[in-house]
């Protein structure tokens, strides 16, 4: 007969002081922390790691990323691919809530300084704690992600990746640096080939569109051809373009609701 498969205890995640490091580090109010390192060091599954400690340790009660996630352990996550979706996400401001941008240094590049992805990001960094936000920001390298964040007033730490076991934690709120070793693989499993893009603009996809209308719009948005799309439908054309206004209306008026 073959042995369970051996499931590791909470505590036996990483090594209790790392642990304690770790949710000390973001206990801070509104920290902004960089996971950097070359590629295939672990970074990203570091930074679900991390998420997973926090939910487990109740210093965050849900999580959200631009990375592909396939099982969050029964935590409260949400994949997140755009700023609007972000804005929205971060309410109930009274909920403590972790959010992992990777490959940072592509979405919000340190040489695109006023690109509006760049902006807003900025914008919710600066407003991380009214939100009672956390934030982690991974690249391979720092000094490629916007300049604001590594600002010693903002910027909280980095833990830069030495190997898949092995980071080195220098923070603000030390001294010295905290060496980590026996780093485990992180239990939040995530499609380790999906690309994190992280875009201005809301996602729209067929399957979410539940009504008739929103079916119009999704065709005229692949299309953009409002007398064809008439012509399928079986609808006089200026029909088409007052669903496709109203449902475009609906759509920024429920945004604006949620980012106030």
């Amino acid at each position: 007969m073959e042995e369970p498969e051996q499931v590791l205890e909470p505590e036996e995640i990483l090594s209790s002081r790392a642990e304690r490091i770790i949710c000390r580090l973001f206990n801070d109010p509104a920290p902004i922390i960089f996971i950097t390192g070359r590629h295939g060091r672990g970074k990203t599954d570091f930074g679900l790691l991390i998420a997973f400690l926090l939910c487990k340790n109740g210093v965050i009660k849900k999580f959200s990323s631009n990375i592909r996630v396939f099982d969050s352990q029964g935590y409260d996550y949400m994949h997140i691919s755009n700023i609007v979706k972000l804005k929205s996400w971060l309410y109930p401001k009274n909920m403590p809530k972790l959010f992992i941008l990777d490959e940072a240094g592509i979405n919000v590049d340190r040489r695109n300084p006023l690109g509006k992805l760049n902006k807003e990001i900025r914008y919710l960094g600066f407003l991380l704690r009214k939100y009672r936000g956390k934030l982690i920001l991974i690249s391979q390298r720092s000094k490629d992600i916007e300049s604001t964040f590594a600002d010693t007033d903002i910027w909280l730490g980095t833990f830069k990746k030495l190997s898949q076991k092995e980071a080195i934690l220098t923070t603000n709120l030390s001294d010295e640096p905290f060496y980590i070793s026996e780093i485990p693989k992180s239990p939040i499993t995530f499609d380790s080939y999906d690309i994190a893009e992280f875009t201005t603009e809301p996602e729209f996809s067929q399957e979410e569109a539940t009504s008739e209308n929103q079916q119009i719009l999704f065709e005229w948005v692949k299309d953009g051809n409002y007398s064809k799309v008439a012509k399928a439908k079986g609808l006089q054309t200026q029909q088409i373009k007052r669903i496709v206004l109203s449902e475009v209306k609906a759509i920024l008026s429920a945004t604006v609701r949620q980012v106030d």
